[in-house]
């Protein structure tokens, strides 16, 4: 329970509470050991999704708090759009004042675009598993449970891995259920809209401290098909580039 203050203070400020009041008396967390694995990711229709890094101590210009869109569909498809950075200092004057990054991956093609000069750089995946993972922690030291935790799949990860809601709160005008999953000194505690099936926060604590804190600024499901979001813009100078960027945290 004491590593879950942390997240219940912040959502208590982020809901306007006027006072913080401490968590009910925590559920039994499902053993690592005997918990089922969550499936992989792998959405039967477009999911789209805007989210934001707001840990605290992160700045707020800094890039990785700027809102990141992403789609995610089936094994093979993600798109994920960064916001423009704008340059401090501009050397070349014939250089665009801000970059942006945008990621096309339609395994085993993935292209790395910088949309302001229409350069990219595309490589093939090596394999041997040709699906694209878009983790939401930090993979480091995170336990293996917890990887499974992805962007698109966040309610089928809820389903397998805490399954029970502890505490049912009022969130931009919905009944959220904050469900948490503890694998020694690390936490998850994820805020759903469980009738919509859809993640509104994700908070990481380790050794009670919030090491990754990630709002849901929006969450669509079950969108038409698009098929030309995961092909690279027909107006960019792609190149071929060795190797592929791992799978990392879209923090």
């Amino acid at each position: 329970m004491a590593a879950l203050k942390p997240f219940a203070f912040l959502l208590v400020l982020m809901a306007g509470s006027a006072q913080a009041q401490a968590l009910p008396p925590m559920l039994a967390p499902p053993k690592p050991d005997i918990a089922t694995e969550a499936p992989p990711c792998r959405p039967r229709s477009l999911v789209s999704m805007t989210v934001r890094n707001i840990t605290p101590g992160l700045q707020a210009a800094d890039p990785r708090a700027q809102p990141r869109r992403l789609w995610r569909l089936g094994a093979k498809y993600l798109r994920s759009l960064e916001q423009p950075v704008i340059s401090e200092t501009l050397q070349d004057p014939k250089a665009p004042m801000a970059r942006q990054s945008l990621m096309v991956v339609a395994e085993p093609d993935v292209w790395i675009i910088d949309t302001a000069s229409r350069q990219a750089r595309h490589s093939l995946d090596k394999g041997p598993v040709f699906e694209v993972r878009a983790p939401i922690l930090p993979l480091g030291d995170t336990p293996a449970q917890f990887r499974s935790l992805e962007y698109g799949c966040e309610a089928e990860f809820v389903a397998v891995r805490a399954p029970i809601a502890q505490r049912t709160v009022r969130w931009g005008g919905v009944d959220a259920a904050i469900h948490t999953y503890t694998v020694g000194t690390a936490s998850l505690a994820i805020l759903m809209d469980d009738r919509a099936g859809e993640p509104l926060m994700i908070t990481y604590l380790r050794d009670a401290r919030p090491i990754l804190i990630i709002r849901y600024d929006e969450y669509r499901q079950r969108l038409p098909d698009q098929p030309e979001l995961f092909r690279p813009p027909a107006d960019v100078t792609i190149t071929e580039a060795t190797g592929v960027p791992g799978a990392r945290p879209l923090d």
